[in-house]
């Protein structure tokens, strides 16, 4: 999706995530700074029967 329509599917996801929409204020350029340095991302975890399980990774 580019990037000049997030405000609009930022609308359009809202009401469908309800409670679990979060919202981070960080400006964009210091939030893609963050992301590259940390280097956090998201792995499933095959060790449990219900999938859905995510864990927390720093690659460094």
């Amino acid at each position: 999706m580019p990037h000049y329509h997030a405000m609009e599917a930022t609308k359009a996801i809202k009401p469908i995530l309800g409670q679990y929409y979060q919202f981070d204020g960080t400006p964009f350029y210091k939030a893609m700074w963050r992301e590259a340095k940390e280097c956090l991302y998201v792995e499933p975890d095959e060790s449990t029967p219900d999938k859905g399980v995510f864990w927390y990774k720093n690659k460094f």
